[in-house]
């Protein structure tokens, strides 16, 4: 009885000493590195934004709350907060400035 457990505790010294050596001196990498966040831009510099890019038919990429992103343009104006956002010649969609995070141009 005495053996298995000298036996056992050599092998959880032994395991808990390796991933100890392991941890401290190599690097994999594997730590998990968040994505710089983007600050969500004010509602009224958006609806600006918003307005400019429409008006003057500027090429955009919108980030949305969830951190997708579309590039494409505005190409109506149903509201003061709603636009529809043409992505290519197939797919358009109706952006709501509330559910924006950012407008850039591109």
């Amino acid at each position: 009885m005495q053996a298995r457990q000298l036996h056992n505790r050599f092998t959880t010294n032994l395991i808990h000493n390796t991933t100890n050596f392991i941890n401290n001196n190599f690097d994999f990498g594997l730590k998990n590195e968040s994505k710089t966040q983007i600050k969500q831009m004010p509602l009224m510099q958006l609806k600006i934004f918003a307005e400019q890019s429409f008006q003057k038919k500027y090429s955009v990429v919108i980030t949305r709350l969830n951190d997708k992103q579309l590039h494409g343009k505005f190409i109506s104006q149903v509201n003061k907060n709603k636009f529809v956002f043409k992505v290519n010649s197939n797919f358009f969609e109706i952006v709501m400035l509330d559910k924006i995070k950012s407008i850039n141009l591109v």
